[in-house]
Formats: structure tokens, sequence, C-alpha cells
């Protein structure tokens, strides 16, 4: 056999070398672009992207334009596939997700399909071809709408029988897994798609059924699922840091280091005799700020406008704003919230034996937010000499005002369950 000449080893090892770095390149090239996917990404004015629930059939284009006005940036909607036995009425969906975009609005689209997926009638579906016809179903929709649609998510509460059967979980896996073969077809596939709007917290024993988790790990390690959508309700919103907590933990153990966690629906009704309309709008805006102080990237509020009319019906009265229009004491507070607080980012959160303070930075001013989770207490805002304060009071009506005189060390308040701001500027 004959030797390779100098030149011809060296060349053949600089082409070696040369496949090695395009092969690298490519490698780099396509984490980047798996890095670039995902909620992580997302822009935002605000510490925390506000998005809320809206009614598909009957939102006006005047609602959508108030709630872009109002500090939001999303809406959140369902769409079902084209079943008589879960989308009798006809929602014009494209001409909805353009109106969402014509108000500066984006959208935020779950993709499910009534309790059981596909239809309630076997018939109506086709048997044996039900996994593959929901899949069908939410790989049409995508790719009609990708361009227009910013925050995709697969199905709402599947561990809620509301919406799935129990007896179909191993048919979810099965489902989600010819999801994730659909959309893997796209050319650019979607930047955020997240799962699967958990009722409860999902890796917490007894909580969340195994299937359901064990499909949402497989999606996520598929590059399918890019984020974890839960649905953390609770009677005290501070409480959700330390879930959020447990379930990054989780997710680390399952090597699902850069999965990240939405809040895509929470709320709080006003109803009788359980809850007040300002203790609606308290609890509402400690929901916002609890988020601030976790780090999550997008919390979506249940809802936009009342169900019905019923005072003392708990579905009926999740709304900022009543059945009839009015604006509730939760819209004021949240929305004069969102107008301080628009390109601030969070400094710093402490909690104290249930009292929280909560300082983001705004150009040269901090925003020093103080409350209780329950009884009253002092508290002191530091503030240098010569500092100015503005204090803002959301409750029982919007308030900018005095802070007092200063003391040693800033301005001492009360703190109660209802939050106040104090503003520190030169």
């Amino acid at each position: 056999m004959k030797k390779p000449s100098f030149f011809s080893s060296v060349a053949g090892r600089l082409r070696g070398a040369f496949r090695l770095l395009c092969a690298s390149a490519a490698l780099a090239a396509v984490a980047c672009t798996a890095q670039a996917r995902g909620i992580a990404e997302l822009g935002t004015e605000y510490p925390v992207a506000l998005s809320v629930q809206i009614d598909p059939a009957t939102i006006t284009n005047e609602d959508l334009n108030e709630i872009r006005a109002s500090g939001f940036e999303f809406v959140r909607f369902g769409a079902r596939p084209p079943l008589k036995s879960v989308n009798p009425a006809s929602v014009d969906y494209s001409g909805l997700i353009k109106r969402v975009k014509n108000a500066r609005l984006q959208a935020i689209v779950t993709l499910f399909g009534g309790r059981e997926i596909w239809g309630q009638s076997p018939a109506e579906a086709g048997e044996g071809q039900r996994e593959k016809l929901f899949a069908k179903f939410a790989l049409e929709f995508m790719s009609a709408h990708a361009a227009d649609v910013a925050v995709w998510e697969l199905w709402n509460e599947p561990d809620h029988k509301t919406f799935l059967n129990p007896s179909l979980f191993s048919s979810f896996e099965t489902a989600t897994a010819e999801f994730c073969r659909s959309i893997a077809q796209m050319k650019t596939p979607p930047k955020i798609v997240m799962g699967f709007g958990f009722a409860k917290l999902p890796f917490s024993p007894g909580q969340v059924p195994s299937q359901l988790e064990n499909a949402f790990v497989s999606a996520a390690k598929a590059d399918c699922l890019t984020d974890i959508s839960i649905h953390p309700y609770r009677s005290i919103p501070e409480t959700a840091i330390a879930d959020y907590g447990k379930l990054r933990a989780k997710l680390d153990q399952q090597q699902l280091g850069k999965v990240g966690i939405v809040a895509s629906e929470w709320g709080y009704a006003s109803y009788l005799p359980v809850r007040d309309r300002n203790t609606q709008a308290s609890l509402i805006l400690r929901e916002y700020l609890t988020n601030v102080a976790a780090g999550i990237r997008l919390l979506n509020l249940y809802a936009w406008q009342d169900r019905g009319t019923s005072v003392i019906s708990r579905e009926d009265n999740f709304g900022l704003k009543s059945k009839g229009g009015e604006k509730k004491e939760a819209f004021s507070s949240l929305t004069e919230f969102l107008k301080i607080a628009r390109n601030s980012k969070k400094l710093s959160y402490q909690s104290n034996a249930g009292l929280n303070k909560l300082v983001l930075s705004r150009g040269n001013s901090l925003l020093h937010v103080v409350w209780t989770q329950s009884a009253e207490q002092n508290v002191l805002v530091p503030a240098d000499k010569g500092k100015k304060c503005t204090r803002v009071d959301f409750f029982p009506q919007v308030r900018h005002g005095s802070c007092g005189s200063p003391v040693d060390g800033g301005f001492a308040a009360k703190a109660t369950d209802y939050p106040v701001l104090f503003s520190i500027s030169e």
C-alpha cells in the first residue's frame, strides 16, 4: 500500500478538522435555536407580562382596545376541533386572531377538545383515529396562524375530570406523542408551546396522575413543549412562591432545566358571602406581586368580564369587569399599579412573619411595595436623607399622596393585606 505524502497527510488532517469545525458550528446553531425558544425569550414592558382570559365568542373590538390600554399585553382563549359535540357554536378564530393583533395585543391560544380530547361521540371522530385527528387539528390550526400567535398552549386542565375523562389518561399520552410528531413537521417550530395547564401542582405526590406527568416529560425532552403551565389557584397568593420553587426543583431533577414555568390561569371571584369586591381587588394585586417576587415571566388572569349576574355564584364573578361592563375595584387597583410599574424590574423581595417587601427599580426611582398576609404590621421604608417619597394607595380607591415626615432611615408606615407603594426618588 502506498504511504500518503506529507502534504496529502496534512491536507487530510485539515479536511477532517474543517469537517469537525463545521459539525461543531452546526450543533452550536441548533443549540442556539433551541435556546431561543421558550418563555425566557418573551419580551415585555413589565416585571411580569400580563394576560387576561377572554370569551372568543363575545369579545368586542372595544374590549380588546381597552385591555391593551389598561396595560395587558396578551389575551388567552381556547380553540377546539370543529366537532359538533365539543364546538357547537361557530367561532371565527381567524378573525379573532386578526382583531387581537389589530389591538396591539398578542394571543395565547389553548388547543383542546373537550372532555374526551376529540369529541364525545366515537362515531363522529372515527374509531381508532381519535388521537391522530386531534394532532391533525392542532397542526393545521398552528400552521394557519403561526405568524400571528405568540404563545401556544396544549390542553387545559387534563387532570380535572371536567376536561378529560380519567379513563382516557393513556390515550392522552398517545395523543400528545401524535401532536409532537405532527409539529416536528413544521419548518419553523413555534417559539413557545406550553403544556398542559395543570389544575394542580404537577410532580407533587398525590396531585397529578403519573400518565399526564410522563406525557409532559416526554414532550419536553423531545423539544416539543418548551414550558410548563399551571393554574395555581389558592386562598393565600404568597404560598405560590414555595410551590414554584418545588416545581422548579422537580423539573431540574428531570433534566428539564430550560423548561420555564407559566401561570396560565389564576384569579379570584367576588361572590357573596365569601369575598367582596375590595377583597378580590387586594388578592388580585397580591397575586401579581407574588409572580413578580417569584420571577414568573407570564401570568394570565381569569377573567376579563363576569360570566353572569348571580352574586352568590363563584363562576359568575371572576371578572375584572361586571357582566354589564362596570369596572370593579380590581380593575382600578391593578391597572394603576401597571402604570407605575411599567419599565421597572424586580430588585429584591423579602418575606418575614407575614410581612412582604418587594422592591422594583425604575430609572432613578425605587418602588417599594409592602403588604401583609393577615394582620397589620409596622414597616420602615428605607430612604436616604433628602430623598423624595410619594405614597400610592390602591384601596378603597387609588390615591397618590404624602409619605409623611421622614424618620431616621426612611419613612414609617402601617402595612396591611391591601398593598401600598412608596416611590423613592432624588
